[in-house]
């Protein structure tokens, strides 16, 4: 069912969007470790497993094209930017397995985007646990390879992404213009929030936030004031939490990492609209502005939004408004050609 709303932007992108390659190498032999791998179980699914346990159930939309571009035909989405699948980034797992595991999926997301230049774009990923080879792999990734950016998990072993030790990394983006896609991953208080899917519910929303008040606390924002960072689901929690934030960096003289309030860099990220509701929809445009807002649906996955952009849409925003979200920011901020 179509969601009433304003005329369809002639262009429509989604910027997050996950995949990964048909096969995948078994690291788990060469490296020993609870690798991710894939096993088939019919002609068109698949079990992820880790460390030989399931970890999800997918379909053939997270490797085929054609599929893909079946669904995208349907929702009205031009092009696609494909993201590694959050689990496989394997900050935990041998630097050097994980530099040929991040390769792996690097080349199959670029070949989806060179065979069909018009409908996908990508971000690939890198093994954050070695910063100096994640920072020459970015220089690859964006001049070989010509993917717009990376996406990297909220923290890199329990380390928040302030850590000193990953400042090459942030100035390798810096330099090449690769957007870098803070996407949630072993979140807070997993052991707290195993029922309910409250892991995916609240961890992943707090797991964001404590992601991005680390990067403006811990001054990597100050340092780097020509990063693009893109924030998954909205935010999570973090646009919420600013003015406990604000409060906390007033009163708490240890708590002040950076010279401004910390409410004054919530326009210095990108955020998708994976909120699902309108009314929250219209709250964070009128917060950071259309400008800094792209359409985002965790595609292929079963809590994905579909059609791509319902709230959106739903919210009944000015056309000018909708049309930035639809495609406007996202061809600024990953330096997409959609002509």
């Amino acid at each position: 069912m179509m969601i009433a709303g304003p005329s369809r932007a002639p262009r429509l992108v989604d910027v997050h969007t996950h995949g990964l390659p048909r096969d995948l190498p078994s690291f788990g032999r060469r490296f020993g470790g609870s690798w991710p791998e894939l096993v088939e179980t019919g002609p068109c699914t698949a079990d992820i497993l880790l460390g030989g346990r399931h970890f999800r159930s997918i379909t053939d939309h997270c490797w085929d094209p054609a599929r893909r571009l079946e669904d995208m035909d349907a929702d009205g989405v031009s092009m696609q930017v494909i993201s590694p699948i959050p689990i496989t980034v394997s900050y935990g797992l041998n630097a050097d397995g994980v530099a040929d595991l991040s390769r792996v999926q690097n080349e199959w997301i670029a070949g989806v985007a060179r065979d069909h230049p018009s409908r996908f774009a990508g971000l690939g990923t890198v093994p954050l646990q070695d910063p100096a080879r994640a920072a020459q792999m970015v220089v690859d990734i964006v001049g070989n390879l010509k993917l717009s950016g990376v996406e990297v998990g909220s923290n890199v072993g329990g380390r928040n992404l302030d850590d000193p030790e990953l400042d090459p990394f942030f100035a390798a983006c810096a330099e090449t213009g690769a957007l870098i896609f803070v996407h949630p991953w072993n979140v807070l208080g997993a052991d707290r929030l195993k029922k309910h899917g409250l892991a995916h519910s609240i961890g992943m929303g707090a797991e964001t936030a404590a992601a991005a008040a680390s990067l403006v606390m811990g001054g990597v924002l100050d340092r780097h004031p020509h990063l693009k960072i893109l924030l998954a689901h909205g935010g999570g929690a973090f646009l919420a939490l600013l003015p406990r934030i604000d409060r906390i960096w007033e009163c708490v003289p240890d708590a002040a990492g950076t010279s401004g309030r910390p409410s004054s860099y919530a326009d210095r990220f990108y955020y998708d609209s994976l909120v699902f509701d309108p009314a929250a929809m219209t709250a964070l445009i009128a917060r950071v502005g259309a400008d800094r807002v792209a359409v985002g649906t965790d595609y292929p996955f079963v809590i994905a939004e579909r059609p791509a952009g319902a709230a959106l849409f739903a919210a009944d925003l000015p056309e000018s408004v909708t049309e930035s979200v639809t495609s406007g920011t996202a061809v600024t901020m990953l330096r997409l050609n959609l002509a």
